[in-house]
């Protein structure tokens, strides 16, 4: 399956032929690689070369490897969690901003309210209303971490509707972000009530499967929030936001 390698950028060639053959279709999640032995001999390695470029692949959370009768290193679907923080990193050095966030949501999240209400069912629209209701319960506990929980849990649920894991990824790795911000910029109960209030008519619209209204409220909401909450902050970097806090959570 694999082919002896060069002896430049031995651990990048490593990886850039098993990701090839996972992304051929030659592995498949749950498949395991060869021996450690075979895999040396195939590759014309050491063991140590080898071990490094499957350290890489497993940070990567291309395989993971596993001890014991019959271990050794499988292939894994790629979890949510690994490809936002890579996500991260990327952007990190690219200034992105307050302003940048906002404009991705403009151009995908109304658009997912407005296919909300045209698709959702009656079970997932009262799913809609128990979080938003949730959300108003842990505000009056000054319980904020679960209210914003509850808050970003209505987000996703709507851009679940799109059946576009690409939308719903890019929606979830936003969300992610603008939490740290909100953090940094001390956001309290007082404007997470006025965000509670903007989703209440989001979800009265998809209710009444009103798309264009959906849209529209969408769309105002994520103005408005961009407006009153970052006005002064809205080209804030990603870099300085974390240079603030220490608190990101990597299992987002």
């Amino acid at each position: 399956m694999f082919a002896e390698i060069q002896q430049n950028t031995i651990t990048q060639q490593i990886i850039r032929q098993i990701h090839t053959a996972i992304i051929a279709g030659k592995l498949s999640p749950g498949d395991k690689l060869p021996s450690e032995n075979d895999l040396v001999k195939q590759f014309a390695i050491s063991k140590q070369t080898l071990r490094e470029s499957l350290r890489a692949l497993e940070h990567m959370g291309l395989i993971e490897s596993k001890k014991g009768t019959g271990g050794g290193s499988f292939v894994i679907e790629v979890d949510a969690a690994i490809t936002k923080l890579g996500l991260l990193n990327y952007f990190y050095f690219k200034n992105l901003s307050i302003k940048d966030l906002s404009m991705v949501r403009k151009l995908i999240e109304p658009f997912s309210a407005k296919l909300a209400a045209q698709t959702m069912s009656d079970e997932d629209v009262m799913v809609l209303k128990e979080l938003n209701a949730s959300a108003k319960k842990h505000i009056k506990a000054d319980n904020y971490e679960a209210a914003i929980a509850d808050e970003i849990a209505l987000h996703t649920k709507i851009a679940e509707q799109t059946n576009n894991p690409l939308i719903v990824l890019l929606m979830e790795f936003v969300e992610d972000i603008l939490v740290d911000y909100k953090k940094v910029f001390q956001v309290g109960i007082d404007e997470l009530e006025v965000i509670l209030q903007a989703h209440d008519k989001i979800y009265e619209a998809i209710k009444d499967k009103d798309g264009d209204r959906a849209f529209n409220e969408m769309l105002s909401h994520i103005e408005a929030l961009e407006e009153s909450l970052w006005t002064k902050e809205k080209n804030l970097s990603l870099k300085e936001v974390y240079s603030k806090t220490t608190t990101y959570n990597y299992n987002k």
